[in-house]
C-alpha cells in the first residue's frame, strides 16, 4: 500500500504486532509494503542461513539485519572462517550457532568474535564435523561459557582429510579427557548429545552428571563404552534430568531399577535397537517418573504384556513410538489404544501385521491424537472392521510405503479426519486420481502432500478444495501437465513444488503453475525431460517470488544468461555435483544445476545500472543484448 494510505499508529506497535508471527517467511512480504514496514521487518529478523548462494550478499545483509540472533551454516560448503570474520564486526546478540557439517571446528575464527557475542550464545550445533577433538571442546570451555545447549553428535571422523593432521593430544575425537574439560567450565549446560563418539565412556557421563547441575537431557546413541554404569549414575545424580537418548545399550533392570527411582523428573525415554526386557518396562511402571515420552524403536526382546503393564501406569503419556516391532498386531492394539487417551502423537511405522483395522481403532480410541505415523504396515487390509470413526483433531498421517492402500481406505480417511494438514502416501501404488481426489474434496485445510512414487496419480482432480496447500511432493509419481493445471488453479497458496521425474510434465503444466501460483519459491524439475531449456529464463522472468529452481536435466546456463538472471535478481548460478559413489567412474558423474534465485525487493534496486521495478522485459532482453555484443558473444536465449 502506499506511505500515505497507511494507518496513523505508532512504529512500535506495528513491530509488535508483526513479532506474532510465528515464522521469519512471513516477514519478506511485509517487508515490500511500504518503507516502515521494511524497515520493522529489518529489526526483526533473527534467522539467517547461510548458504553458497548468499555469500557475495553477507555483508548487506549484516548491515540490513542488525538483530540476527541464529545463524547456521549448516548448508555452507566452503569453510566459515572468513564469514566469522564478518560477523565479527557485526557485534550481533547471537543466541544460537549452527556449524554443523562443515569440516572442522572453525577456533581461530570463533575467537576473532566479540566477547559480547560470544558470551550471548546458548545453543552451539557442531553435528557430523569431518573431523572434532579434544582441543575443539578446550577451545568451546574457554570462549562460550554460557552454553546451554551442545550437540556434538556423529562426526565423521575422516581422518584423511590433511596428510599432516596431528594424531596427538586427543586429535582423533573427543575422549574423556576432553569431555571433563568441558564439563567443568560449561556450568549452565542444560542439553548435550554426544551419541556416535565412540571414543569417550562411563566417565564421560559421570563427568557431566556431577559437574552440570542443571543437566536435562543427554544422548548418548551409538557411544560403544557408555554402558548402564554411566546412565545410572546420571539417572541417580542429575536432579533435573528429563531426557535420556539410548541406542544399542543393554540395560538389566536388577541394575537400573534403583536409578529410575531417583529420577523424580525424567520424562523423556528414547529407547532404539536395544534388548528392553519386561522386567525393566515392569521397573520404569514401578517407577512412578512422570514420563510423557516414550520411544522404542526397533527394540526387542519385550512383549506385549510389558507394554500394556508400562501404558497403564502412564496414561498420561503425550508422545508413544512402537516401531519395528514384529508382534504388534491389530488385537494388541485394542488394548494399547485405551491407554493413550490423551497422546498427541503415536508412532506405530514398520509393524507389518498392523492393518487398517489398527488405524481406525487409534483414530477412534485417542481423541487427542494429532499425529499418527503407520509406515510399512499393512494399511488397506484389515482384520475387522471398525465402525463410528471420526476424529476432527488429526492434523498428520504418515503412511507411505503401504503397498495395499487403496482408494477406499483413503476415502474412509478423508471422511474421518476433516481437518487433516499434512498427508503423506508415498510409494502407495494402489492410490489413483479417485482416492487422492477425495482427500482435497474433503480436507480443505490440508498444507504438505507428499505422494512421492505414486505413479497411478496423474491429477487431483477438479473437484479440489485445496486454497491452503504450500508444498506438493509428487516426484516419481504419475502427475502430468493436467494435473499442474489443476494444481495451478486450486493451489494458490502454493510455495513448494517438487516434480522431478515426472514424464508426463512439460513446459505447459510449468508455465501454467508459475503464471498462477504468485507466492511459489522453490520449483524441482530435475529429470523432467521434455522440456525447453528457455523454460528457466522464463520462470525467472515470470515470478520474482521464486527462491530456488532445480533446472530440468541437460540445462547448462551460458555466462550471458548467468549475467541476465542477476540482473532479473538471480543473485547466482551454482553449480553442484550429485553423489559420487566409489565405484562410479569419472564419466558416470552427473551434474545437478541448482538456480538458487535470491530476489528481494531491496536488493533488486541496488543492481548496478537496473531499475528493476521499472523496466519491462522488452528492457531487459535489450539489456542482455547489450552486455552480449560488449562481450562480442552470439545473443541466445
Amino acid at each position: 500500500m502506499p506511505e500515505r494510505c497507511m494507518p496513523d499508529i505508532p512504529d512500535e506497535i506495528w513491530e509488535r504486532i508483526i513479532s506474532l508471527l510465528d515464522h521469519d517467511r512471513y516477514l519478506e512480504p511485509l517487508s515490500v509494503v511500504s518503507k516502515t514496514f521494511l524497515s520493522i521487518t529489518n529489526r526483526l529478523k533473527q534467522t539467517l542461513t547461510i548458504s553458497e548462494p548468499t555469500m557475495h550478499f553477507l555483508p548487506k545483509l549484516f548491515y540490513r539485519f542488525p538483530n540476527l540472533k541464529h545463524i547456521s551454516f549448516c548448508n555452507f560448503p566452503g569453510s566459515p572462517d572468513s564469514i566469522l570474520r564478518l560477523i565479527s564486526h557485526a557485534h550481533f546478540p547471537l543466541e544460537s550457532l549452527d556449524l554443523s557439517n562443515n569440516k572442522f571446528f572453525p577456533s581461530d575464527a570463533i575467537r576473532g568474535l566479540p566477547t559480547s557475542s560470544l558470551s550471548s550464545i546458548r545453543s552451539l550445533k557442531l553435528s557430523k564435523l569431518t573431523v572434532l577433538n579434544d582441543l575443539d571442546l578446550a577451545a568451546i570451555a574457554e570462549l562460550m561459557g554460557n552454553v546451554e545447549e551442545l550437540d556434538l553428535s556423529d562426526p565423521v571422523d575422516d581422518y584423511n582429510v590433511s596428510g599432516d593432521l596431528d594424531m596427538t593430544g586427543g586429535c582423533l575425537g573427543i575422549t574423556d579427557d576432553g569431555v571433563d574439560l568441558l564439563a567443568s567450565k560449561l556450568c549452565n549446560l542444560r542439553r548435550v548429545n554426544l551419541s556416535g563418539n565412540y571414543l569417550i565412556s562411563d566417565k564421560s557421563v559421570m563427568s557431566l552428571a556431577e559437574k552440570c547441575l542443571n543437566l536435562e537431557e543427554i544422548v548418548v546413541k551409538n557411544c560403544t563404552f557408555v554402558t548402564q554404569n554411566g546412565v545410572g549414575f546420571a539417572l541417580r545424580s542429575c536432579g533435573n534430568l528429563r531426557s535420556v537418548g539410548l541406542l544399542g545399550m543393554d540395560l538389566t533392570a536388577s541394575e537400573i531399577s534403583e536409578s529410575l527411582a531417583c529420577a523424580r523428573n525424567l520424562s523423556v525415554l528414547d529407547f532404539s535397537y536395544m534388548n528392553v526386557s519386561d522386567e525393566l518396562l515392569f521397573a520404569i511402571a514401578k517407577a512412578s517418573i512422570p514420563l510423557r515420552k516414550l520411544t522404542l524403536y526397533h527394540c526387542k526382546d519385550f512383549s506385549f504384556v510389558g507394554v500394556l503393564s508400562l501404558l497403564r501406569s502412564y496414561p498420561s503419556l503425550d508422545y508413544f513410538a512402537l516401531e519395528g516391532v514384529f508382534w504388534v498386531s491389530d488385537r494388541s492394539i485394542i488394548d494399547l489404544s485405551k491407554f493413550l487417551r490423551h497422546a498427541g502423537t503415536v508412532k506405530l511405522s514398520f509393524c507389518s501385521r498392523l492393518t487398517s483395522s489398527a488405524f481406525f481403532t487409534m483414530l477412534k480410541n485417542c481423541p487427542t491424537l494429532s499425529s499418527l505415523e503407520m509406515e510399512k504396515a499393512g494399511m488397506g487390509q484389515q482384520s475387522f472392521a471398525v465402525s463410528n470413526v471420526y476424529n476432527p483433531g488429526i492434523r498428520a498421517l504418515i503412511l507411505g510405503s503401504n503397498k495395499a492402500l487403496s482408494n477406499e481406505c483413503l476415502e474412509k480417511i478423508a471422511l474421518c479426519c476433516p481437518s487433516l494438514e499434512l498427508l503423506d502416501i508415498s510409494d502407495c501404488p494402489g492410490i489413483t486420481r479417485k482416492g487422492i481426489g477425495e482427500i482435497v474434496r474433503h480436507c480443505s485445510r490440508l498444507r504438505h502432500l507428499q505422494m512421492s512414487g505414486c505413479l497411478a496419480i496423474k491429477s487431483l482432480g477438479i473437484d479440489a478444495k485445496l486454497q491452503k496447500l504450500e508444498e506438493l511432493h509428487a516426484s516419481g509419481s504419475g502427475l502430468n501437465d493436467e494435473g499442474l493445471i489443476v494444481v495451478a488453479r486450486k493451489c494458490p497458496a502454493l510455495i513448494k513444488l517438487d516434480v522431478t521425474n515426472c514424464s508426463g510434465v512439460t513446459c505447459k503444466g510449468v508455465k501454467e503453475i508459475v503464471y498462477r501460483c504468485t507466492r511459489l519459491r522453490e520449483i524441482n524439475l530435475h529429470w523432467c525431460r521434455d522440456m525447453g531449456r528457455d523454460i528457466v529464463a522464463w520462470m525467472v522472468f515470470s515470478r520474482p517470488s521464486l527462491r530456488k529452481i532445480v533446472p530440468p536435466c541437460g540445462f547448462v546456463p551460458t555466462e550471458n544468461e548467468k549475467s541476465l538472471f542477476l540482473l532479473h535478481g538471480c543473485h547466482e548460478l551454482v553449480t553442484v555435483h550429485a553423489s559420487i559413489h566409489k565405484t562410479a567412474t569419472l564419466q558416470e558423474t552427473s551434474l545437478v544445476f541448482v538456480i538458487w534465485i535470491q530476489v528481494s525487493r531491496l536488493e533488486r534496486t541496488r543492481v548496478e545500472g537496473l531499475k528493476t521495478l521499472k523496466l519491462t522485459r522488452d528492457k531487459l532482453v535489450m539489456e542482455r543484448n547489450r552486455l552480449q555484443t560488449k562481450d562480442g558473444l552470439p545473443v541466445t536465449f
